[in-house]
């Protein structure tokens, strides 16, 4: 069976915060939910009401026998990707599975490699990529000369409730910093010499150099407000990414003393246009959160769709796996 033939309808495993969101934005890219799976069935019961013709499973091969759904989205936590996507695979599904894809480079190259055999998709969840703000910025960054700086600033509230595992949910937030480098870097992101720092749990930085290009990614779970900042600094201009908001600004003023005094008042109104408008194009797509999330999960479904290359390639997935376990050992 050829895959565009059995493109359409979706498996979601985990029926939290992030099921949830796969959930819509699938509906939303034209997609549909053929169930919903999470060990607590009570919880599957609950999300699977809010979509039409979806069923609800405790174990992801139940669902796999019944249905034939042609894309699983896994959504559970990061211990369970590799067992679940290595189950999906060998029923010959494509998988979607949010970050990190696997637990070591070992399970990522069986995974890519039982996809590979199975003609099927694999790729994790890096929707930072695929927003708006980040598209504009990288069609920016071809008029302003070469990239000089890329920083990434995280203040997440995502350990508020479980201080004690502010290392591991630092962890995972890398491989955004990860894809977004991979995204913009004339070079693969394992030609750099990474480092990190940790001055104490849940504060770390981590820097890079690839080739002429620096790279700063500060990832804190407690400093305050919540911050999702790219900023991309060129020769020829600097570009602000609102990773929360999806929205980009770009700042190409001279060195003049002129340029220097205008700066901030001019910043500050293109902030506040490019705002407005972002948040009035995500209003009237119904994206209220997850900014990028739904473009990815079109991207992929289309690619099953078509027979396209996925949109988030096995090098990249590998390159940013590799660098991840080194960042985070």
């Amino acid at each position: 069976m050829t895959r565009s033939s059995e493109a359409g309808s979706a498996i979601v495993v985990g029926a939290g915060l992030m099921g949830r969101w796969h959930a819509h934005a699938v509906e939303r890219a034209g997609g549909s939910i053929a169930a919903i799976v999470d060990a607590d069935l009570s919880r599957a019961q609950r999300l699977a009401r809010q979509h039409a013709s979806a069923q609800a499973f405790a174990r992801l091969d139940d669902a796999l026998g019944a249905l034939d759904a042609s894309v699983v989205h896994i959504c559970t936590p990061s211990a369970s990707h590799g067992d679940l996507a290595a189950s999906a695979l060998e029923a010959r599904r494509h998988v979607l599975v949010e970050k990190p894809f696997a637990r070591t480079l070992a399970e990522t190259d069986a995974l890519l490699d039982a996809a590979r055999k199975a003609d099927r998709l694999a790729a994790p969840v890096h929707q930072f990529p695929f927003q708006r703000g980040v598209l504009e910025a990288r069609e920016h960054v071809k008029s302003t000369g070469p990239l000089r700086h890329l920083e990434l600033t995280i203040c997440s509230a995502g350990a508020d409730a479980h201080p004690s595992e502010r290392d591991t949910i630092a962890a995972e937030i890398v491989p955004h910093l990860l894809s977004l480098v991979a995204a913009f870097s004339p070079r693969r992101i394992t030609e750099g010499d990474w480092h990190r720092l940790r001055p104490t749990s849940g504060e770390w930085i981590i820097t890079a150099t690839i080739g002429e290009l620096g790279v700063t990614g500060r990832i804190s779970m407690r400093g305050r407000p919540p911050v999702n900042e790219l900023r991309l600094i060129a020769e020829g201009g600097t570009m602000v990414v609102d990773l929360f908001h999806g929205f980009a600004t770009t700042d190409r003023a001279g060195a003049g003393r002129s340029a220097k005094v205008l700066r901030p008042l001019r910043a500050s109104a293109r902030q506040a246009a490019a705002a407005t408008l972002g948040l009035a194009r995500r209003a009237l797509r119904s994206e209220p959160a997850y900014p990028g999330l739904r473009e990815l999960i079109s991207r992929f479904h289309r690619a099953v769709r078509t027979g396209a290359p996925s949109p988030i390639t096995p090098d990249e997935i590998r390159d940013i796996m590799q660098v991840w376990l080194r960042v985070t050992a």
